[in-house]
């Protein structure tokens, strides 16, 4: 089929002997001076609308682009300064870390046990009243004073490492505490003694 339409234009081509009018030429080349500067107007405004459109394209990508790399570098710079406060949080010295004999001994922490509850429970005892509570201070701060000397005797320790003679002193600085707290026991009850007699001759 292809063929015959090959020739049935061949034979058309050879047929065809039509000329155009006289000034079709003209006519057409001022119709189209008179066309084509509007259509190339056109043409040009829709293409410059075109290109300004891809360039306000462009120019958002590289906008969010930039907005996404800042963002992206202050969460990474952000993460990292978080990391490294915590790292350097959680580094203590090892100079710094109190040694206690009572943690080192077994024995030892029976004993620290045995001599502070019995001095904590004397305490829970008292009966503090306006007659004995200047006494009762006094002795609180005796007892404050050798639980300071004990905080130093354990930094010694620390310091020097156990020796007797440091185990020696921290057990006899309990004893005083104990001895001091039966000290104190026995002066109030002297107090109360004192006061008893005071009220009953009062009372006769």
């Amino acid at each position: 089929m292809a063929q015959d339409i090959r020739e049935l234009l061949k034979k058309e081509g050879q047929k065809s002997d039509v000329k155009l009018r006289e000034g079709h030429a003209a006519r057409f080349t001022a119709r189209l001076e008179k066309e084509l500067p509007v259509s190339a107007q056109e043409t040009d405004s829709s293409a410059k609308g075109g290109i300004y459109l891809w360039m306000k394209i462009a120019a958002v990508f590289v906008i969010a682009g930039g907005v996404v790399w800042m963002v992206w570098n202050s969460a990474f710079a952000k993460a990292d300064s978080e990391t490294q406060f915590v790292e350097t949080k959680t580094e203590q010295p090892a100079a710094e870390k109190e040694v206690l004999l009572s943690n080192i001994s077994p024995d030892f922490k029976l004993i620290e046990q045995k001599y502070l509850a019995s001095v904590n429970s004397e305490l829970s005892r008292l009966e503090i009243t306006d007659d004995n509570k200047e006494l009762v201070d006094a002795f609180l701060k005796q007892l404050a004073s050798l639980d300071k000397e004990y905080k130093r005797l354990n930094l010694e320790i620390t310091e020097s490492g156990v020796s007797e003679e440091m185990v020696n002193a921290l057990i006899e600085n309990l004893q005083l505490r104990v001895a001091l707290m039966i000290k104190l026991k026995a002066k109030l009850k002297e107090l109360k003694a004192e006061a008893d007699q005071a009220n009953a001759v009062q009372t006769v």
